[in-house]
């Protein structure tokens, strides 16, 4: 399989999101805040960077 990029804002935060066979990878900006997580499934990685995203800008 190719690598799949893709992204999209939602709540003023943009999502960058890049996937290979192994590993799904969730670049999160917010303001000058940029968070990265790393999973094997693109619905848990995108989950696990909206909850730390939740718990930083609170």
């Amino acid at each position: 399989m190719d690598d799949i990029q893709l992204g999209f804002t939602e709540n003023n935060v943009e999502y960058h999101i890049k996937a290979t066979d192994e590993e799904v990878t969730v670049v999160a900006k917010i303001n000058n805040i940029t968070l990265t997580c790393t999973g094997d499934t693109f619905k848990g990685t995108i989950a696990e960077a909206k909850l730390l995203i939740k718990k930083i800008i609170e």
